[in-house]
């Protein structure tokens, strides 16, 4: 590009908004002369004979002609320029709105710092309504879904406490926040028509589940790795692709729910259902089993190796049921095969 370029292309940027304010005020004026210019041009160049033959009606012909090409150029124009305030319009909207949401996101995150049980609550469903709103929203918008799902898993984590024993040395944790509090993350979570969460990876590790009824409810992609589930209840729930890996579950209601791709490795289930419902490719591998009922359960592909099972687990009417425990210790993923 010559220096003459360089120096005429700076120009125009320099002077690009003075440039574009002018157009968009003047250029129904531009068009209209351009146009009378144009055809006065054409006219002194015998448009009119080429277009209309050298008769006394070729000059009204002529005229008509060019009247008609302003007019549907001004009505373009005028459509083009309608167009693109409601596209500005739009985007200040959306401007506005995502400015409005970014206040009342941080007005929602605040409240749930409070010592107010029932401002806490309004900060978990005013951040939720966010996660409903911006997830059919613009794409810049749907990252607030993932944000509001850490900022609750992240919330539940950091209020488990851990108690230690100094006589014994046993631990065990608890719950710093009141089971309501608990309880309303994890419905908001698992328990809404619109799933806004499922396709997300969800942590909820190292927690404390105690009194919690979240029935048909849908729980997927969820880590509950080393999770306390202590009286509570699942009962027709779905789970798919959860790890449940040396977790502790006890007095826990899980009757007719159906697992799919779900981990039990390594886990403590003690008082337990998992009656009349349906387990699919999943594991409990080297679990202990202490009064665990499957009864009337359609196992399928299901792997029991090296568990603990010599206090009551029930097997009637399975795949399993008349096997010995070695058996299903040993051979239960082909025996509940498919």
């Amino acid at each position: 590009m010559s220096k003459k370029a360089k120096t005429f292309a700076a120009l125009l940027e320099t002077n690009k908004k003075a440039i574009s304010k002018f157009y968009y005020k003047y250029i129904f004026l531009i068009i209209i002369f351009g146009t009378i210019l144009l055809g006065i041009i054409f006219y002194k160049l015998g448009a009119h004979i080429v277009l209309f033959g050298d008769t006394t009606t070729a000059l009204g012909e002529y005229v008509r002609t060019v009247a008609t090409v302003l007019g549907g150029a001004l009505v373009l124009l005028g459509l083009w320029i309608n167009n693109r305030r409601v596209a500005e319009q739009t985007r200040q909207n959306n401007i506005n709105e995502r400015g409005q949401i970014n206040t009342r996101f941080k007005d929602a995150a605040t409240l749930l710092g409070s010592d107010s049980v029932s401002s806490i609550l309004s900060g978990i469903y005013a951040l939720h309504q966010i996660a409903l709103e911006t997830s059919i929203g613009d794409k810049g918008q749907r990252g607030y879904v993932n944000i509001i799902q850490d900022i609750l898993c992240a919330y539940v984590r950091e209020n488990t406490d851990t108690i230690q024993n100094e006589e014994n040395g046993k631990a065990w944790r608890i719950n710093k926040k009141p089971t309501i509090v608990i309880q309303t993350i994890v419905k908001v979570l698992f328990k809404n028509d619109k799933q806004v969460y499922s396709n997300l990876m969800t942590d909820l590790s190292d927690c404390v589940l105690e009194g919690i009824n979240l029935d048909e409810s849908y729980i997927a992609n969820v880590d509950f790795s080393r999770t306390k589930f202590i009286k509570s209840s699942f009962k027709n729930a779905t789970f798919v692709s959860c790890y449940l890996e040396d977790a502790f579950i006890d007095e826990v209601d899980f009757s007719g729910s159906s697992f799919d791709k779900t981990v039990f490795d390594l886990s403590h289930i003690k008082n337990t259902s998992f009656s009349k419902g349906r387990i699919s490719h999943s594991d409990f591998w080297n679990v202990v089993f202490h009064h665990v009922s499957f009864k009337d359960t359609l196992l399928d592909n299901i792997d029991f190796k090296d568990a603990d099972m010599e206090d009551a687990v029930n097997f009637e009417n399975t795949k399993l049921g008349g096997y010995s425990l070695d058996e299903i210790k040993a051979q239960s993923g082909t025996i509940t095969k498919s």
